[in-house]
């Protein structure tokens, strides 16, 4: 899905036409152009009536064609907004009435385009102006998003509860990416559709394989609402000489007035996420918040969880493939599949590490390139694995860890609690506990039915607990 796909909106010509025929109906009869934006935004900003706002409309396109087709314009002026019947302006012109209908369905024809560019510039300048709220999207196709998308869509869609949704996963699984294109999906399927993004990430992760600071992250609860009234209240006068608490309430009543939706990216690294999680469930209904976070709030009951997981053997393949395009290596994308699931076996589906894989190839053998990643070997690979798991494992206690350290042994289809607590030598309690731990950060995951669960984790975390982890681990003595 291109990042910059639009749906095209079609003014049906028969809509001007009877939105012509009702022009001399009282102001309060409805219209049958209620559906422009051009209408819808009219309304917004003015008392007038629907009624009013489209007469407006059709006589500013109507002396647009006035410009270039005369007669068509005399012809609809006349039918319409005189009143005048069909043979009395077929003599004026001197023409017979079936010319005369035929010139009059030409410019009706041509008044529809006039109104069309209009509501296609309107369009096009809304969308503009909702997009420039969002931050540059680090992607320009997501590959097996669009059943997450879809599921997401058809759950805004509907009425009520949740207004908490959260994209959780392990880093660079694609949130962010996730939660970008949803609220570009929704600017295309509903131009009165308000949208907001605030940004907590502390860091980055460049494709060279470099740790990068973001400055000024919103860390706060208060930097929050800040960032969502700058973004939100511009037409509010003296907003910034108002106190926070007064920001909040103008915040809420806008919030509250119109639905939007607003993404919060990062939440993990909010300072204090349980003074911020009362604010938006204050905020929420009808507006939503989704939430990226790598860190499950399983505890808290209104939150509708979202796992992002990784992409599978045949998509990572095909989002290898479409990167090597972009970068212009052609011995990559060209490369058949056997010589390409090295990379799937040793890093998984992992957006941002298939990324790394393939920007790497640029200047290494693809063979040497995951030896680096399978031995925690170099730069980059150190630099990937501080990025995606340092934060979480500073986390953990020792249980957990010795739990964590014993997932390679579990194989792809997952092992038990029993098994667990087998070969990491703890106690089933103590795995269970850990596993709560573990599940509720994204590094494991729980999978199976309502009667059985087994844990397994992704090839990425596999590789890095095999190697990583031992520079960064030393184990208690016993």
């Amino acid at each position: 899905m291109s990042v910059i796909e639009t749906r095209p909106f079609t003014i049906p010509v028969d809509d001007v036409y009877s939105a012509l025929k009702s022009w001399h109906r009282g102001s309060g009869a409805g219209s049958p152009l209620h559906g422009l934006l051009l209408v819808r935004q009219a309304r917004a900003s003015t008392s007038r009536s629907e009624h009013e706002i489209t007469n407006a409309l059709r006589r500013h396109a109507l002396n647009e064609l006035y410009t270039t087709h005369i007669l068509e314009a005399d012809i609809l002026r006349q039918r319409f907004l005189d009143a005048q019947p069909a043979y009395h302006v077929a003599n004026r012109f001197n023409l017979s009435e079936a010319t005369l209908y035929r010139r009059q369905s030409e410019g009706v024809a041509r008044l529809a385009a006039i109104i069309q560019r209009q509501e296609d510039a309107a369009r096009a300048s809304r969308i503009i102006q909702l997009t420039q709220r969002l931050e540059a999207p680090n992607y320009s196709r997501l590959i097996g998003a669009e059943r997450h998308l879809s599921r997401v869509l058809d759950l805004l869609a509907a009425p009520g509860p949740p207004w908490l949704l959260m994209f959780a996963g392990i880093g660079g699984i694609g949130k962010t990416s996730l939660a970008d294109a949803l609220l570009r999906r929704l600017v295309r399927a509903d131009l009165d559709t308000e949208i907001g993004w605030v940004s907590a990430r502390t860091q980055g992760f460049s494709l060279s394989g470099v740790i990068q600071t973001v400055a000024r992250p919103v860390l706060t609860t208060e930097a929050l609402v800040d960032a969502l009234a700058a973004q939100l209240l511009r037409d509010v006068p003296g907003l910034k000489l108002r106190t926070s608490m007064e920001r909040q309430d103008a915040l809420r009543a806008r919030l509250k007035e119109k639905p939007h939706a607003i993404v919060i990216d990062n939440l993990e690294t909010v300072v204090d996420v349980s003074s911020l999680l009362p604010l938006l469930r204050s905020l929420a209904n009808p507006t939503r918040f989704i939430l990226t976070s790598r860190q499950s709030l399983f505890e808290e009951g209104d939150i509708f969880h979202y796992p992002v997981p990784e992409l599978d053997e045949p998509n990572a393949l095909a989002f290898v493939r479409w990167e090597a395009a972009l970068r212009n290596l052609p011995a990559l994308e060209q490369a058949p599949d056997h010589d390409l699931l090295p990379i799937y076996t040793t890093v998984g589906g992992n957006p941002l590490v298939l990324r790394l894989v393939v920007g790497l190839t640029h200047t290494h053998a693809l063979d040497a390139v995951l030896d680096d990643l399978a031995t925690a070997r170099g730069a980059s690979t150190e630099n990937l694995y501080q990025f995606i798991y340092r934060r979480a494992w500073d986390e953990l206690d020792d249980a957990t860890r010795q739990t964590f350290l014993a997932m390679p042994l579990v194989s792809a289809c997952g092992g038990s609690i029993g098994f667990l607590a087998e070969v990491s030598r703890l106690s089933g309690s103590e795995v269970r506990h850990a596993l709560e731990r573990l599940v509720a950060l994204n590094l494991v995951d729980s999978r199976g039915g309502l009667h059985e669960r087994r844990y397994t984790i992704h090839n990425l975390t596999r590789t890095f607990l095999q190697e990583q982890v031992a520079q960064w681990y030393t184990p208690n003595p016993i």
